[in-house]
């Protein structure tokens, strides 16, 4: 049994979906090997940048440093009493 091995380029923006720049002769189940691309990479920055800019864009808005206190505080405290209970 001889297999055809076809090689096209493409992207994939959530880990999940690969969109090829062009069609392959194929239809029904196939194997993919995937090869990233270094000259597409983006850097940590450039990825934050890009980012924060799409959250600024729907509208989110970060917790305060005050408000992220806050919750670490409370979640320590359920662990505090999770352990009291467990003994």
């Amino acid at each position: 049994m001889s297999c055809k091995v076809y090689e096209a380029t493409g992207a994939t923006d959530d880990g999940a979906t690969i969109v090829l720049d062009t069609p392959l002769p194929v239809r029904g189940r196939v194997k993919v090997q995937v090869e990233a691309q270094n000259e597409e990479a983006q850097n940590l920055w450039e990825f934050l940048e890009t980012l924060h800019a799409q959250q600024r864009a729907r509208g989110h808005v970060p917790p305060t440093p005050e408000e992220v206190e806050s919750y670490i505080r409370e979640l320590r405290s359920e662990w505090r009493d999770e352990e009291n209970l467990s003994r």
